[in-house]
């Protein structure tokens, strides 16, 4: 219990590490911010872009309440004064600026003035969270505009995606205007900083964030379609598992609800969807993705939380769902925080009751992981959401894991199943030849003793033959080496070759036999394939005529198959009894055939083809796919 507790904390603590390394690789990788605006003014002299080409456009910008205002407002003598200077990054429905406190719902302009910034004609500028909606000028230029930005609620359509717009710069100052409007959502400004720097390094770094939110988006979705597939395959049959569904479901939630979060890469494929649909689809997805996740931990182990329990929290979330269906924004986030709170608090849950399961009972060691990364996902997402982290790409990484660590335990619960699956098909499959050997006939028996007992006093040496053929047939009858059900074809005819002695010497002049077995010839052909074909054939074919028969048994190989046909001329069977026989459905047919038909659908290509004509006779032909065989030394019995 001590070495699975120490695990446990080991992980736990990597886990945790890869949390605050996330954060300072975040610092570490994120655009310098050492060019701080004052009053709506930043000295770009010290700026090397060479050294720095990508800079955070922090400090304080000029912030016009209530006014959408372009840059030939503030060409005249006359343009209009700063209602303030608000900080940037920040949100105005939240930060008082001079004492003053704005509204939510409104508009406002942003101006930035840069001067002396180093030559250099191509830059990018990248607006990355502006709520909720934005337009961006530069240089009395517009270079994007993301939703429409508008004095009144009527006039305004939201849209909140980083983008990135690119303009030259012949001169050593950059004018920036931004113009913000929001009427919908809980608070309202520009919670990230916006980036300037060189064309070639922003554009690289957007595409390869774009590019790394798609693949996961591909990948997700490419399993979705593997596991479905395989579900739908395995539907009706023993590998039936309904925690695929779920998890097909999971990650379809999350391939959405992922692409629509941070930098919303869906929206490059999907241009015409409102933003407003795309964030409430967002929302719903991840929420919903929970509510899945519950039931997947359920049906994994159900010991983790009660059915009550996890339907408590399923219809908690179904409400929360219904709220984002029919609620505005700003309405229902009134509740968000809460509903993340409680997220946080049932995954807390799970991973304690997951360890605890694993320390006391060396069980369920991957849940564990998925759960501890989950948990780490909601934490790095609370970190972005707090300013803490500026990047929520470290989110992909934990998502990543908790997909790697379902699959591999998905993986082994599939494996135990097969296992399971194939020692129960083994033993049907012993089953079903030992209700074979019990077939037996006691009278055979009876009659093959009776017969070696004459013959030893008539003919000594003839009686130990048959004596020897007789354990020949027993032994093959009760092989207890068989591989898969499977003995070579050379063992299997001994059995055949000395059941036919016997009843040869029961029968004499009335049963004739003939043997045409390809010269070398030997395959694995399935326990007792052809002893019961012959023993039919004999008893219900040749010895119900007066004058008895010929039986003649072929082997050969045919390309990839073996080719069995025993045929006699005996009475033959009737037409309409024939067909029933084909068909299985027919008493008729007889143990040994139904067995026989029933273990040949196990190997791929396997036929049994019966034909007859009443008064004529019957051939019956076996195709069975060609095996080298194995030791026969483990055949010997």
């Amino acid at each position: 219990m001590l070495k699975r507790l120490l695990i446990i904390i080991t992980v736990t603590i990597a886990g945790v590490l890869v949390l605050l390394l996330s954060i300072l690789w975040d610092k570490a990788h994120a655009p310098e911010a050492g060019l701080t605006a004052k009053q709506g003014r930043i000295d770009a002299s010290a700026w090397d872009i060479e050294h720095e080409p990508v800079i955070r456009l922090d400090g304080e910008w000029e912030f016009y309440w209530n006014k959408l205002l372009t840059p030939e407002d503030f060409q005249s003598e006359n343009a209009e004064q700063p209602s303030a200077y608000m900080q940037v990054p920040s949100l105005w429905s939240k930060s008082a600026s001079q004492g003053t406190t704005f509204p939510v719902f409104g508009c406002a302009t942003y101006r930035l003035v840069m001067e002396n910034v180093p030559s250099q004609r191509s830059l990018a500028l990248k607006k990355v969270n502006a709520r909720f909606s934005s337009r961006v000028y530069v240089n009395g230029k517009q270079i994007l505009i993301d939703g429409i930005p508008a004095l009144q609620e009527e006039d305004y359509r939201s849209g909140n995606t980083p983008k990135l717009a690119f303009f030259e710069s012949d001169s050593g100052r950059i004018e920036i205007i931004i113009q913000v409007a929001n009427y919908e959502y809980l608070n309202s400004g520009i919670p990230s900083s916006p980036e300037l720097g060189r064309e070639d390094i922003m554009l690289r770094q957007h595409q390869r964030q774009n590019l790394t939110v798609l693949l996961i988006f591909a990948a997700l979705c490419t399993i979705v379609l593997l596991y479905m597939t395989f579900f739908i395959i395995t539907w009706d049959g023993a590998l039936k598992n309904p925690v695929l569904p779920l998890f097909s479901l999971f990650c379809l939630l999350l391939a959405w609800g992922n692409g629509m979060s941070d930098q919303r890469s869906l929206l490059l494929l999907l241009p015409e969807v409102p933003f407003t649909f795309a964030f409430k689809l967002k929302d719903f997805c991840l929420s919903a993705d929970f509510i899945v996740m519950i039931w997947i931990f359920r049906k994994f182990r159900s010991s983790l939380l009660s059915q009550r329990f996890a339907r408590l929290v399923s219809l908690v979330y179904i409400s929360y769902l219904m709220m984002i269906l029919v609620l505005p924004l700003h309405v229902y986030y009134k509740i968000h925080v809460y509903v993340m709170a409680f997220n946080t608090v049932i995954l807390l849950v799970l991973l304690v009751r997951a360890v605890h399961l694993y320390v006391r009972n060396a069980e369920g060691f991957l849940l564990f992981v998925a759960l501890l990364s989950v948990n780490l996902y909601s934490a790095d997402t609370i970190l972005f959401s707090l300013g803490i982290k500026i990047r929520s790409g470290f989110m992909q990484v934990f998502i990543l894991i908790f997909t790697a660590v379902m699959i591999a335990y998905l993986s082994m619960e599939y494996r135990n199943t097969v296992e399971r699956l194939r020692h129960s098909m083994k033993q049907a499959q012993d089953a079903e030849i030992a209700f074979l050997r019990a077939q037996i006939k006691p009278h055979f028996l009876y009659n093959s003793l009776s017969v070696i007992a004459v013959q030893t006093t008539q003919e000594p040496q003839k009686a130990k033959s048959l004596l020897y053929d007789l354990t020949d047939y027993l032994r093959g009858s009760f092989h207890f080496e068989a591989h898969d059900g499977m003995i070579p074809l050379s063992g299997e005819m001994n059995t055949v070759k000395a059941y036919l002695s016997i009843e040869k010497a029961r029968f004499g002049d009335l049963l004739e036999v003939e043997y045409y077995i390809e010269e070398g010839l030997d395959t694995m052909v399935p326990l007792l394939s052809i002893q019961p074909i012959v023993e039919n054939a004999v008893r219900h074919g040749i010895f119900k005529r007066a004058e008895g028969g010929r039986l003649k048994v072929q082997i050969f190989r045919e390309s990839d198959f073996v080719v069995i046909r025993v045929e006699d001329n005996g009475v033959g069977i009737p037409k309409e009894l024939l067909e029933g026989i084909r068909r299985g459905d027919s008493p008729a047919a007889g143990v040994g055939l139904k067995n026989i038909r029933s273990r040949l659908e196990r190997y791929k290509g396997s036929r049994l083809k019966i034909e007859s004509t009443e008064g004529v006779g019957t051939v019956v032909t076996l195709e069975i796919p060609y095996r080298e065989v194995l030791h026969e030394d483990n055949f010997s019995g």
